[in-house]
């Protein structure tokens, strides 16, 4: 943003204090304004730098920017900077990958790669600070507001807006994850051997789970880097019962399509949807959400903490 900040960036900022989490990053809230609650991806790969790509992607879910969010964050970048070909400053002062005046960074400066400061000219931390203005602006129930407010020009709002439009993904393209719908689940009684999870070299599953894992590792193009496993656990959790696995992208996937399940699997915080008995992330707490998203399935009491459980719920009965 090249022009200084007016009175809209003080709203803004009590905007902020009166009810948004002042964090690196936001997760599971319930009662979202987004006009796409369970978030989206919308950018086009072949037109943005890969490296790119899950920052913004990861920060449109972070702040709650909706399925358009990806792409507005790209073009923007683009805008400001050219892909962070020049980081300024400005003949205004402004600086970094999203130019943001230093007095503006002040209040809405981010520390997003972990590094311990928040840094303008750091792609991960300019591009949630943009995100999280941009959320303080009123992103995204009223785009061109919002962009007015981070650069008060129209031509500037119709030039991110037509950026954004090149560099998305065609709508064809854009699959909401509150549309998607999987087949009518149940309780499957009985069974319940731990089998090896199909193309996940190592890995195990109660054999009942096998179909809702391979589903969800196709649709949000999932690793799995843990499921049954005896030990190395909590005693008390799912995963000495075969019933909970560990997720991180996997090929072709992105930190945004992880979100994007944690967001559909549990739509309103510490309320997962059924079948699911558990959802978060675990792992490196300083480094924002975790080192991995953990999934349970809801099951039969199991005083043994030994598998099989008598029962579990699925998304896919076999």
């Amino acid at each position: 943003m090249r022009v200084a900040v007016s009175a809209v960036a003080v709203a803004a900022a009590a905007f902020l204090l009166s009810g948004m989490l002042l964090g690196g990053w936001l997760l599971l809230a319930a009662g979202q304004a987004s006009s796409d609650a369970c978030g989206g991806r919308g950018v086009d790969r072949s037109a943005v730098p890969a490296a790119l790509v899950p920052l913004f992607e990861r920060a449109a879910v972070s702040y709650e920017l909706g399925v358009q969010g990806p792409a507005i964050l790209a073009a923007l970048t683009k805008v400001e900077s050219d892909f962070g070909r020049d980081l300024g400053p400005s003949s205004a002062g402004a600086v970094g990958w999203t130019q943001f005046l230093p007095s503006t960074w002040r209040t809405y400066g981010v520390d997003a790669d972990g590094d311990g400061r928040a840094d303008p000219r750091s792609a991960a931390d300019a591009i949630h600070a943009a995100a999280r203005y941009l959320r303080a602006l009123g992103a995204p129930r009223d785009w061109r507001r919002a962009l007015f407010g981070y650069n008060h020009a129209d031509w500037y709002v119709d030039r991110v807006l037509d950026t954004s439009r090149r560099l998305g993904q065609p709508a064809a393209e854009v699959q909401g994850i509150c549309a998607w719908t999987v087949p009518e689940g149940r309780k499957l009684v009985g069974g319940g051997r731990i089998v090896e999870i199909p193309g996940s070299p190592g890995e195990s599953i109660d054999e009942r789970l096998v179909k809702d894992v391979l589903l969800l590792r196709e649709r949000f193009h999932l690793l799995i880097t843990d499921g049954y496993a005896a030990s190395g656990h909590a005693a008390d959790g799912e995963h000495p019962l075969g019933l909970a696995v560990d997720v991180v992208p996997g090929p072709g996937g992105s930190w945004g399509d992880v979100d994007a399940l944690a967001r559909w699997a549990e739509p309103s915080q510490g309320r997962p949807r059924p079948p699911f008995r558990w959802v978060g992330y675990d792992g490196d707490r300083g480094h924002g959400r975790g080192d991995h998203l953990h999934l349970s399935w809801r099951h039969a009491d199991a005083p043994s903490r030994r598998p099989p459980a008598a029962w579990v719920e699925v998304l896919v009965a076999p």
